[in-house]
């Protein structure tokens, strides 16, 4: 009798202990599942940022390349080229920020997809930051044809950002894709990036 008690009472601690894991297993999967959302809300949030931002940038490079550049003596183009160039080394740093808060942790697929959009803005900026460097070094907003190519890729890249965030469902494997061949204008080392992860073929 005194074993039949302790089996039943190790069947009753055995069942507990199932129920007791069951439960727990489903929390952490809630919990899981919660911190997904959370992270995937953030990074949609910082892309719907960076969009306006950067079609902001872009609206104002184009004004910037429209410029009469040989005529930056006078002072009227001086304080347009200025003001509009203020204003897209602004908004790239302002992107800049925002990049660095993108979480890529528990991600699985489109972890990738993010860590290359980080990359590839990061590159952009570091191009913004280099023509600002210039344009303080040469006391001069003069651009060559090849950085002027440059300034247009980047128009294109925010523009094209602009108008997929436009959709409900954001896919960033397209954007990137989208951006790719401005990218290569931009960055000379892209193709070797896009290699080094996979993506060369796409």
């Amino acid at each position: 009798m005194h074993k039949a008690h302790l089996k039943k009472n190790i069947t009753r601690f055995f069942v507990l202990f199932i129920g007791v894991f069951i439960i727990y297993s489903i929390y952490i999967h809630l919990e899981y599942r919660q911190n997904l959302n959370q992270i995937q809300d953030r990074n949609d949030q910082i892309f719907s940022f960076i969009s306006v931002a950067g079609n902001n940038l872009a609206n104002r490079l184009t004004e910037f390349v429209q410029l009469p550049i040989e005529q930056e003596n006078s002072s009227e183009v001086k304080k347009e080229l200025y003001n509009n160039w203020r204003i897209v080394r602004g908004e790239s740093k302002s992107i800049h920020s925002e990049l660095q808060a993108i979480s890529t942790v528990h991600m699985r697929k489109e972890a990738s997809d993010w860590s290359l959009l980080q990359y590839s803005l990061f590159r952009v900026d570091g191009f913004i930051d280099g023509m600002t460097n210039k344009f303080l070094e040469q006391h001069s907003y003069a651009i060559s044809s090849e950085e002027k190519k440059k300034m247009e890729a980047v128009i294109t890249i925010y523009k094209t950002i602009h108008a997929e965030s436009e959709d409900e469902l954001v896919d960033l494997e397209n954007i990137l894709l989208s951006i790719k061949e401005p990218m290569l204008v931009i960055d000379d080392y892209y193709q070797i990036t896009l290699e080094r992860v996979g993506r060369s073929t796409q």
